[in-house]
């Protein structure tokens, strides 16, 4: 666990409170990448986004941000390019939560490792919610395609792969590579 006061360990998460630094840096990077057309987050998932990669970059001790150079990863950790995918949310997540890739069916993953966080609504909060070997994801994970259904009704507004956030690593067990 990091021993920055940023990070408190929460049930199988572990939350990140983003200091006005971390929230201006988000900005930023979110700012310089735009709006892509037909987002129907009108940018607020690249803040959302940004605000994951920052939280995964400080939690990871030596890590490099790759994201203002590189399309494929986000992060380089112990020689492992990690691509990092957030969600928004409105509460504490849980374990039968989803954790997604947004991606056609033709998947190309040039990433060793994937970490998934979700960012509170209001930007105060995010929760690192566990990773995978990018192999092993395409394993589990399911495709979905955009406007099916989950179990619970839930209904997905992009194409991707889809697992439950307990079929995810600990955020912690990522430090032991």
């Amino acid at each position: 666990m990091s021993k920055n006061k940023q990070f408190k360990k929460v049930g199988s998460f572990i939350s990140f409170e983003p200091t006005s630094e971390d929230i201006s840096l988000a900005h930023f990077r979110a700012k310089e990448m735009g709006i892509l057309p037909n987002s129907y987050t009108r940018g607020l998932g690249r803040m959302v986004g940004c605000l994951g990669e920052i939280a995964v970059n400080r939690y990871l001790p030596w890590s490099k941000y790759m994201g203002d150079v590189s399309y494929t990863y986000d992060i380089r950790y112990k020689k492992k390019e990690v691509e990092v995918k957030s969600k928004t949310c409105s509460s504490e997540p849980k374990d039968n939560y989803s954790a997604f890739v947004n991606t056609s069916k033709k998947i190309n993953c040039e990433n060793d490792i994937y970490f998934f966080t979700r960012v509170r609504r209001d930007l105060m909060l995010t929760w690192l919610v566990g990773w995978l070997p990018t192999k092993e994801l395409l394993k589990v994970a399911t495709f979905v395609n955009k406007g099916e259904k989950d179990k619970d009704g839930f209904q997905f507004r992009s194409s991707g792969l889809h697992l439950e956030i307990s079929s995810l690593n600990k955020p912690e067990d990522i430090l032991n590579l």
